[in-house]
């Protein structure tokens, strides 16, 4: 699908909910109908056009890249007074509510004296089903970070600290053709691994240490997501017994979902119950897993309150965790592409 017809999906909504036009600030939605990448502004989409307003160092940059992107109907504008201009013209303006505080909304609706309507987050359902390109890209990206991955393993043994592979990681992503990490990377030993948001510190490992590295490489603007963890010297029955019920997870979730399951929640709980017959689900505190793409974290969400189902083209995560408070953790994250012909 081309950007054209992504902007034709988006007015076929409009129409359908006769809103005059959709506002949305989020550069990811942003690079999603444009391909202009990271850049702060405002993209308006209305039923017959398209515009750009931004500023600053941003403003000849987008000027530049629409130029070469050539789709129909789309402007790039100064934002100043630009923008409230263009507001005005329209009797229902709209923005996506998820993007906008509620003091920033009601200055938007004072400069543009108008009521600017807050809808629901429709173009992160759109996003949600990824197109074949789409999916091609998220593909390279998982590739290079288990590259990356597999590289770093062979360097974690005692006296290595959680700073050292953090830092290999950063450069390996960059020297495998990844444009740069998806998010921070953790590297998380010992007791740190028992933090599922660790931060890298200068501790070094030890033996018999648990190493969980949670990690992801964005290119062309497409993001993967994988977590692994490493047990140095013996593994201790303990350790051996989560790690296979944490493996026992993976392998009954992608049964129910190659049986035909597509409720997100009904996956989630799916993978509790694995844990709990392993007496493990109190020590299991997050979501099963999340979409990924343009954002690491998308829709769908795999948990306890989603309303989220699979369909064809969904991007996924599957990644459970146990954590034992003053002792260790393990997690282990997959990427799956559901093509929905199960």
């Amino acid at each position: 699908m081309s950007f054209e017809q992504r902007i034709k999906k988006l007015q076929a909504y409009l129409e359908l909910k006769k809103i005059d036009c959709i506002v949305t600030s989020n550069p990811s939605n942003i690079f999603y109908f444009t391909g202009i990448y990271n850049l702060e502004g405002y993209l308006c989409i209305s039923k017959k056009d398209l515009k750009f307003f931004t500023g600053g160092i941003y403003y000849q940059y987008a000027v530049d890249r629409q130029n070469s992107l050539n789709i129909p109907d789309f402007s790039v504008e100064q934002i100043n007074k630009n923008f409230y201009v263009f507001l005005k013209s329209f009797k229902k303006p709209s923005i996506i509510s998820s993007e906008v505080s509620a003091g920033k909304w009601k200055q938007l609706c004072q400069k543009a004296t108008r009521q600017i309507n807050l809808i629901d987050n429709f173009i992160a359902r759109m996003r949600m089903v990824k197109e074949k390109e789409e999916i091609e890209k998220i593909k390279k990206a998982e590739k290079i970070a288990w590259s990356v991955l597999r590289h770093v393993r062979n360097l974690i043994k005692p006296g290595v600290s959680e700073l050292d592979i953090a830092a290999e990681i950063l450069y390996q992503i960059r020297k495998q053709g990844g444009d740069k990490e998806a998010f921070q990377v953790i590297v998380a030993s010992g007791i740190n691994s028992s933090y599922p948001h660790h931060q890298p510190t200068a501790r070094k490992f030890k033996d018999k240490d648990i190493v969980l590295i949670d990690m992801g490489v964005c290119r062309e603007g497409y993001n993967s997501d994988i977590t692994d963890t490493t047990i140095i010297g013996k593994i201790e029955k303990e350790v051996k017994d989560v790690l296979l019920a944490i493996a026992d997870v993976h392998k009954y979730v992608e049964e129910r979902i190659e049986k035909g399951e597509t409720s997100c929640k009904k996956l989630h709980d799916t993978g509790v119950k694995v844990l709990k017959k392993n007496g493990l689900e109190k020590f299991f505190t997050h979501g099963l897993g999340h979409g990924v793409g343009i954002d690491v974290h998308e829709m769908p969400q795999l948990s306890p309150v989603s309303r989220d189902k699979l369909e064809k083209g969904v991007v996924f995560t599957i990644e459970p965790g146990v954590y034992l408070p003053g002792k260790w953790g393990i997690r282990i994250e997959k990427m799956k592409y559901y093509c929905g012909d199960t």
